[in-house]
């Protein structure tokens, strides 16, 4: 796995973002705060009081609402971006959409130390007279189903269905451990930890209902296989939940047992069911090879 990624050179990184429909009206910290949660508010108000951001060439001020078809740079300065998987295999392509099997470890967004390896970036290279849409958010070490849309009426189109939670979504989780019934669900609100991290229980801040439907697919002597459907669209939701009930996907840094070099992640964005305009739409990709042996088991 490691030869097929790559790490550029350490290099002055430049955000040129234009936020989406979601976003009109928010300030412009309160933006980056929600949309690029590496960082905290109060480290966002910093880069904006630095005069590191500029909205349509002048520098921004804390305040500044957000409206469409504003142009958003920011000054990250010199960083070395971690290594990424940069095969985008496109696996369906129309007018208003085009459709992705995204391989991981690679970041929709530019976030945290990524920057050139960022699916956004690479498609403005891919084609330039495009710009990027991507109308749901798949994590970093998440493969699977994800559609870019192509032009702004798609774009909103898309993002309505996926607000109206008219989505269909159906995720495989190898994870550590055994449930114990085959079908469950958890109905746990998830919030803020500390930083970024979000979690369930007392302790959590900024708490919103997230429920999640889990069937156990199969298992072997250390992992098994789970079909997850998500019927919300929290943070983090299928691997916060799955890892407070002692079921952590599979090589997590964050919220399992992660190791440091091993590139092979356990959540994987299934199927996907929804209506673009008059059509309804329907994608289902096959997991990476590691998830092999279970799903012979399963028989799926």
């Amino acid at each position: 796995m490691a030869e097929t990624l790559f790490q550029p050179a350490a290099s002055q990184q430049i955000y040129k973002s234009f936020p989406s429909p979601q976003y009109y009206g928010f300030a412009i910290e309160e933006y980056f705060s929600s949309r690029f949660t590496y960082q905290s508010r109060q480290e966002w108000i910093a880069q904006i009081e630095n005069g590191n951001i500029s909205v349509n060439g002048v520098t921004a001020q804390t305040g500044y609402i957000l409206k469409e078809g504003d142009q958003i740079i920011t000054h990250a300065g010199v960083r070395q971006e971690p290594p990424a998987d940069r095969r985008l295999k496109v696996i369906y392509q129309d007018l208003h959409i085009r459709v992705f099997n995204k391989p991981a470890p690679i970041p929709v967004h530019p976030s945290g130390r990524y920057f050139q390896n960022s699916m956004t970036e690479i498609l403005k290279q891919w084609y330039p007279e495009e710009i990027p849409r991507p109308v749901q958010r798949l994590d970093a070490t998440t493969t699977g189903v994800i559609v870019f849309a192509r032009t702004r009426e798609a774009a909103g189109t898309l993002m309505n269905e996926f607000k109206s939670h008219r989505i269909k979504k159906e995720y495989l989780a190898l994870v550590e451990g055994e449930p114990e019934t085959e079908k469950f669900c958890i109905d746990e609100p998830i919030g803020v930890l500390k930083g970024s991290h979000r979690g369930v229980g007392d302790q959590i801040t900024n708490a919103k209902s997230a429920k999640t439907e889990v069937q156990w697919l199969a298992s072997n002597k250390r992992q098994s296989l789970l079909k997850v459907t998500p019927l919300s669209g929290r943070t983090n939701q299928i691997r916060v939940h799955l890892s407070s009930c002692g079921l952590p996907i599979y090589n997590d840094l964050i919220y399992g047992k992660g190791t440091v070099g091993n590139y092979q992640y356990g959540l994987h964005a299934w199927s996907l069911e929804f209506q673009c305009f008059d059509r309804t739409m329907e994608f289902k990709v096959e997991p990476p090879a590691h998830f092999e042996s279970l799903l012979k088991i399963a028989k799926i």
